[in-house]
């Protein structure tokens, strides 16, 4: 069932943009929407390049996966060689 309501969010700007061209046949997108369009996947695109960047682990450490320790879970980390 997630992975149904992930396709349809997922989907919906599609259909939206379906819906709109065929309410709208001879209209075309303002240079208005076009340039916010573009600015928000230069956005989208900088803060994926951003995250990636911030949280990745140090050159030379090894990732540690979770593991259970005396009941306990202990989370993934980075450790240095």
């Amino acid at each position: 069932m997630p992975y149904l309501i992930e396709i349809l969010l997922f989907l919906a700007p599609f259909a939206a943009y379906a819906l709109w061209r065929r309410l709208n046949p001879r209209d075309e997108p303002s240079d208005v929407v076009l340039v916010l369009a573009a600015i928000g996947v230069v956005l989208m695109v900088a803060g994926g390049l951003l995250y990636g960047l911030s949280r990745s682990m140090e050159r030379g450490a090894t990732y540690v996966p979770p593991r259970l320790e005396d009941g306990r879970i202990v989370p993934a980390h980075p450790e240095r060689r």
